[in-house]
């Protein structure tokens, strides 16, 4: 990694940049950020700015200027691993200023810097996404070509799921746009504006266009393409301090000195910022659910620098590293993940729950929605609901720790104790009465002051309770407290901890949090007030809606086959849609295989059958943003044209993807699988689409559209229709609408024996 100095100022050529904020400006993650920056908290057990570097290093950017500010030795000491270091597609340029507050004043800096010559990319090392970050810039380029004024676009997402933004912990906003060109004319924060009975749009929008979109639908995902301007801007004026509710809202207000703002409106893929505790659930439970596709705990690319990594994918979205004991009675459910070298003892219970690294979960333990970090210890008949529970922490036996709740390092929970609902506990004491954990609040910075105690010269008393401040942690006399009480014994010096939240020999303190109801649900990592909970499925509306208590109740009884048949339809949906390589695909389709204990004729057929679908009309379940890759219209298959239209459709999309299915269907038998799916299809069975009577027509056509591209060999036709003679006469109704292919087949083999014998 080049050192800063290094780095050519004057440079002229123009590169793709970006510029990556590694500090979040806020306290919503404290007291847990207090010891460690935000972004490099894991995110299933992967540090979350790992996901961000590696999607921009997939869409091509060229130059990454990383601004540290709080803790930025440990930022620093994560990009100097052999992964970033040794990136040679994307270099990574470390800006220090241990006094920036606010994203304001690490623009400023960036500007005074004068490093960036061209567009550039501006979000925050907390967004995860897949979104195709070319197309987007693309259209970008475009504007600014247009209108030197057009300084900035904004990258939303909509979502028809009005509970969708809750469940993600996405304030609403309203966002007024020229629905013509997408200009951005107003953004309201309507979380802020509860007191308001309404709201007043400048006349003068009206003046140059005849309508204006008002839009509560969109998501922020807080990814910002942005001219070389918006950094002079930041520089002009130093009230703008947050990029949201200061720079945005400023440039809006100053209409008159030209300067436009654009949305940029997605309606695939995924992008979301890592805001609070809520949208760290949110986005996790996300990236179990593979919505985070490529970027996947299994896959490589994330876990390069770690070649100890061996996650494997298994049915119901759960994970495990190669190296971790589950006992024969341990359950580890849907929507989970284990690290490596983490034991699990008899009879505990695990759903949607995160493990890292060398962590023991004691015997009879229940677990829901936690996220437990590395070198954790979980004693006997602990339970643990919504919590996040940080490295070297110690929950002691039949301990309960309610929603909401955060256990900071190394922090102890005392033998038997109930952890109240959402509070907040650390080894460092906080010494404000601060209330609120909203984004907008600036949270440690090693220049800043914190309100914490270190506990590191002598115990601590009330009269010290805020006396110190501007401390990065505990240090000395309370770590060395807490490891004793940890391994049972008591500590050479004893430390006034709050017993009250963390129980008789437990260590730690309470941390402030949310005294407001609603705005403490609305940011914890505790599931919503209402007792559902979303996926990122933005599309469905009551469709992506699940019960909670399901796992408390009886079992639901599902069809399995079709839920394997929907997962392997969407994945192949999303390549395509993606334009993934195929080898991409056979990973995601291998990890499905494995997980739901099928074949590889399976993976095959599912395939086949959503290629045979993309040559008609989309079917009724079919999602929006998959409904473009279908056909408009039904050919009319008692016309010749129309039979002529339908094995084109088919022969364009056979001769794409025939490498993949010649890589599932390696036997004869699978082969002659492929062969009966498609009798199914064109029957309508199992759930196919309800046009499949439309390739009864071109049965005979199809097959030999398989032969030709080699999907399937004449052996594999040979044996079906071996089989077939000996059914019953209605089961061979195929078989006679490929009598003369199969004819032909048997001529040629039987000449070319014919011909072997003569050689002879």
């Amino acid at each position: 990694m080049a050192p800063l100095a290094d780095m050519p100022g004057s440079e002229t050529k123009s590169v793709l940049s970006a510029i990556l904020l590694a500090d979040s400006f806020a306290q919503s993650f404290a007291p847990v950020t207090l010891e460690k920056p935000k972004m490099l908290l894991p995110l299933v057990n992967v540090p979350m700015m790992d996901y961000t570097l590696e999607w921009l290093a997939a869409s091509g950017v060229e130059e990454v200027f990383v601004v540290c500010c709080a803790h930025s030795e440990q930022v620093q000491a994560h990009l100097a691993s052999p992964k970033w270091s040794q990136q040679k597609a994307m270099k990574l340029h470390i800006v220090i200023s241990t006094s920036c507050l606010s994203a304001g004043e690490a623009l400023r800096l960036m500007d005074q810097k004068d490093l960036i010559k061209s567009d550039f990319v501006l979000m925050g090392g907390d967004v995860i996404s897949n979104l195709d970050l070319k197309s987007i810039i693309s259209a970008h380029k475009k504007r600014r070509a247009e209108d030197r004024h057009a300084i900035m676009t904004m990258v939303m997402q909509s979502s028809r799921n009005i509970k969708h933004k809750c469940w993600a912990g996405e304030s609403e906003i309203l966002v007024a746009l020229d629905p013509l060109s997408s200009r951005l004319l107003r953004l309201e924060d309507l979380d802020s504006s509860k007191q308001k009975k309404h709201l007043t749009l400048d006349a003068q929008n009206f003046s140059e266009r005849d309508m204006i979109s008002l839009r509560t639908d969109l998501l922020d995902s807080r990814i910002y393409i942005c001219a070389p301007d918006v950094l002079m801007l930041f520089s002009d004026n130093f009230d703008y301090q947050n990029i949201e509710h200061d720079f945005i809202s400023g440039v809006l207000s100053e209409e008159e000195l030209g300067n436009t703002m654009h949305v940029h409106e997605v309606e695939s893929g995924f992008a979301c910022q890592v805001r609070n505790l809520r949208s760290y659930d949110a986005i996790s439970r996300a990236v179990l659910q593979r919505w985070s596709f490529p970027f996947l705990v299994d896959s490589g690319s994330l876990h390069s620098a770690d070649p100890a990594s061996t996650y494997t994918f298994k049915r119901q979205n759960s994970y495990r590293e190669q190296h971790v004991k589950v006992a024969r009675t341990a359950v580890v459910g849907r929507d989970s993940a284990v690290g490596n070298g983490s034991s699990l003892d008899e009879g505990t219970q695990v759903t949607c729950s995160v493990i890292g690294r060398n962590c023991h979960i004691g015997k009879g333990v229940r677990m829901d929605g936690c996220y437990i970090q590395d070198n954790v210890t979980v004693g006997n008949g602990a339970q643990l609901t919504s919590t996040l529970v940080c490295e070297g922490a110690v929950i002691m036996h039949d301990a309960v720790v309610h929603p909401g709740s955060v256990i900071s390092f190394q922090a102890v929970i005392g033998a038997g104790h109930q952890v109240p609902e959402h509070t907040r506990i650390s080894l460092c004491q906080s010494q404000n009465n601060q209330s609120s954990m909203v984004d907008e609040d600036v949270e440690y910075s090693a220049a800043g002051q914190i309100a914490a105690s270190p506990s590191s010269a002598s115990p601590i008393s009330s009269h010290q309770r805020g006396q110190r401040s501007g401390v990065p942690g505990p240090k000395g006399i309370a770590k060395e407290a807490a490891k004793a009480l940890a391994q049972g014994k008591a500590p050479e010096v004893a430390v006034e901890f709050d017993e009250e939240v963390v129980g008789t020999g437990g260590a730690g303190f309470a941390w402030p949090s949310p005294t407001d109801l609603q705005e403490r649900r609305l940011h914890s990592i505790s599931l919503p007030p209402n007792p559902t909970q979303y996926t990122w499925d933005s599309d469905s509306d009551e469709g992506s809606i699940a019960d909670v208590q399901q796992d408390h109740m009886e079992p639901v009884v599902q069809d399995t086959e079709a839920l394997f048949k929907k997962e392997v339809s969407e994945t192949f949906l999303r390549c395509v849609k993606m334009g993934y390589d195929q080898d991409l695909a056979v990973i995601e389709l291998n990890g499905l295989k494995i997980a739901e204990d099928r074949t590889f004729a399976d993976c095959a057929r599912h395939v086949f059958a959503s290629i045979l679908d993309l040559c008609l009309p989309p079917p009724a379940v079919c999602k929006s943003e998959y409904q473009n890759l279908y056909q408009s219209t039904v050919p009319d298959i008692q016309s010749q044209a129309g039979r002529g239209e339908l094995l084109q459709r088919l022969s364009s999309k056979l001769k794409e993807w025939a490498p993949l299915l010649q890589r599932f269907l390696k036997s004869q038998d699978e082969q002659v699988e492929l062969l009966l799916t498609l009798e199914e299809y064109c029957e309508e069975e199992r759930d196919h689409t309800a046009h499949g009577h439309c390739f009864e027509a071109v049965f005979q056509q199809v097959v030999k559209l398989l032969y030709d591209d080699d999907i399937i060999e004449e052996d594999a036709v040979l044996v079906w229709a071996d089989e077939k003679q000996m059914a019953e006469e209605d089961e061979r109704k195929y078989l006679k609408k490929a009598a003369a292919f199969i004819a032909w087949l048997r001529e040629a083999e039987s000449e070319e024996e014919t011909s072997s014998a003569d050689s002879d």
